[in-house]
């Protein structure tokens, strides 16, 4: 009879090799990247303003630009009824940003203690690009001007109208790719859209 081979002890797991293991699959590490690169290309296809187009970027990038901006502004209309999208918009009022209200959005932020504006959005758009425009607050022009929430064919006009006729920086953080914009998202599925307004705001200062 062949003698037993003597039974090796089990070797217990080590929970924090196994968590340090978990940290670097790269699975874990895909999913908090929120990719708004994906999809350039004009929400509606007749869109195509010329060989010069939106650069598409990610969300970290409006972020630190709005930090930046020495007078921003946050121009959002009447897609914002949306309870998640909405407490975004309030995020960013609370962060000291003012907002120009356009469309019916007034009505969702003008009890909130911010400092937001109503204005019809083809007037503001002529405003814009007048140099000599103090402002929603008579503070003076703005540096950088950033849309969403706004009906897509709405806000591309004016957005086009802005590049077209101003010095100001254009950013759309919409989930739809604005091609008129200096920079944009593409178009987004609705939790891409919020987790990138998300990471937008987490660039802020806290005030």
């Amino acid at each position: 009879m062949k003698a037993k081979e003597p039974v090796k002890p089990a070797v217990k797991p080590n929970p924090k090799l196994q968590e340090k293991a978990i940290s670097k699959s790269p699975e874990k590490q895909e999913e908090k990247v929120i990719d708004t690169t994906r999809g350039a290309v004009p929400f509606s296809t007749g869109n195509i303003p010329g060989p010069k187009m939106a650069r598409a970027v990610m969300p970290g990038i409006p972020g630190k630009m709005l930090a930046r901006a020495k007078r921003p502004l946050l121009i959002v209309g009447s897609e914002i009824e949306d309870k998640d999208v909405l407490a975004r918009v309030i995020a960013l009022g609370k962060a000291g940003i003012q907002i120009a209200s356009v469309g019916d959005s007034y009505k969702y932020l003008g009890d909130k203690g911010l400092d937001a504006h109503y204005v019809n959005m083809h007037a503001l758009a002529s405003y814009l690009c007048d140099p000599q425009w103090p402002g929603l607050d008579g503070k003076g022009g703005y540096d950088l001007v950033v849309f969403f929430g706004i009906t897509y064919y709405y806000a591309s006009q004016a957005i086009s109208a802005v590049k077209n006729f101003s010095n100001i920086k254009v950013i759309s953080i919409d989930k739809y790719y604005h091609p008129n914009a200096d920079m944009s998202f593409g178009n987004l599925r609705q939790d891409i859209f919020i987790a990138a307004l998300d990471e937008v705001i987490a660039q802020l200062p806290k005030k």
